[in-house]
């Protein structure tokens, strides 16, 4: 990955992007990948939307989610205290002792998970440290009262785990939504790598919202686009650290390459062509399986009208829905290259039809 791509994806990630709050992460997104697009713009929902060769016959959309789990202020008790409700699927195990930044009234707030000191714990209390509900775990911002605490922020106010950017050793890298934030990136990365190439097809390339939601943003874009066919980027489970079952989901390690999901909702000759083009571009991919598809945006792309024939490749993430996901950048860069390929690859009069009695 060259230093331009690369310092994207840190800026990115740097901007807290909670699902309908994520027009800050979009707009460097447009700003990056402008100057290669034919159109650009940003509808109704706050996807943006990005259109390559608009002219041509066969559309195919690529669709990564630009949103990241996180909060909502619920409630601010007497003593300034906050209260929050969940934006997509959070684990609240994992909250306590974790710092937060709020989107507030005038700017970012500070504020912190408190948990009780072990002196204090006694009995059944030591051995249930971790909240169950997050209407167990107050957050604390420092404000001595209600009234001072609504002075900096307010009901509704989103938050996000305050957690960077953190090399590890070699190329992985831990990060607090990577889930999907990488799978955008990769997506608009793919428009800049394609100028200048031989694109036979209608590209029309998605940074959506509120995947964590209901994939809200991507149904919409699907059924407005009318894709023939569809390639979402998302991330998926890698199985190659302790406690993730190989047998829930399948042998997928860091650094061996993208994963070509496969299954009922992903259309044979989307599978096919990916494969086919790792295999002619020497790019490493995985196999994984899934029975059921809806958890995508490749699952609005498929259902949307008549339907388009749809694939799914995803980066090997660990610890997915944490704030120390960890991902490795060669599958990030290799995800790159198979996308752009693929695409290439497409003839102008491609026909996903199934084939007829």
């Amino acid at each position: 990955m060259d230093n331009t791509a690369l310092e994207l994806l840190k800026n990115l990630l740097a901007i807290p992007t909670p699902s309908g709050w994520e027009a800050d992460g979009l707009h460097l997104l447009a700003r990056y990948v402008k100057p290669y697009a034919k159109q650009l713009a940003i509808d109704m929902h706050g996807n943006l939307r990005v259109a390559v060769n608009p002219q041509a016959k066969v559309r195919v959309m690529i669709d990564g989610h630009c949103d990241e789990i996180g909060f909502m202020v619920q409630y601010i008790d007497e003593k300034g205290f906050l209260f929050l409700t969940a934006l997509g699927g959070v684990t609240t195990q994992q909250l306590a002792g974790e710092r937060i930044i709020l989107q507030g009234r005038t700017g970012p707030v500070n504020g912190v998970f408190g948990v009780t000191p072990p002196h204090l714990l006694k009995g059944e209390e030591a051995k249930k440290i971790a909240p169950q509900e997050l209407t167990d775990i107050a957050v604390d911002i420092g404000a001595a009262s209600k009234e001072e605490a609504e002075k900096l922020v307010e009901l509704g106010s989103p938050a996000v785990i305050d957690a960077g950017w953190r090399p590890l050793a070699g190329d992985r890298v831990a990060c607090r939504g990577f889930d999907d934030r990488i799978g955008a990136f990769i997506v608009m990365e793919a428009v800049r790598r394609l100028k200048g190439r031989p694109l036979k097809v209608a590209l029309h390339a998605v940074a959506s919202v509120q995947e964590e939601l209901g994939l809200v943003g991507a149904t919409t874009v699907a059924y407005d686009i009318q894709p023939h066919a569809g390639i979402a980027v998302d991330v998926g489970f890698a199985s190659d650290c302790p406690k993730h079952e190989k047998k829930l989901v399948g042998d997928v390690a860091l650094g061996k390459g993208p994963i070509v999901v496969c299954g009922p909702t992903y259309h044979p000759a989307m599978q096919n062509l990916l494969f086919d083009t790792a295999k002619a571009k020497k790019i490493n991919v995985q196999r994984q399986v899934r029975a059921r598809g809806a958890g995508t945006n490749a699952w609005p792309m498929r259902m949307s009208r008549s339907g388009a024939a749809v694939g799914l490749i995803s980066i090997p993430l660990r610890y997915m829905h944490s704030p120390v996901e960890v991902l490795s950048l060669q599958d990030v860069e290799q995800s790159i290259e198979l996308l752009v390929a693929t695409l290439l690859a497409i003839p102008a009069n491609a026909d996903f039809q199934r084939p007829q009695p």
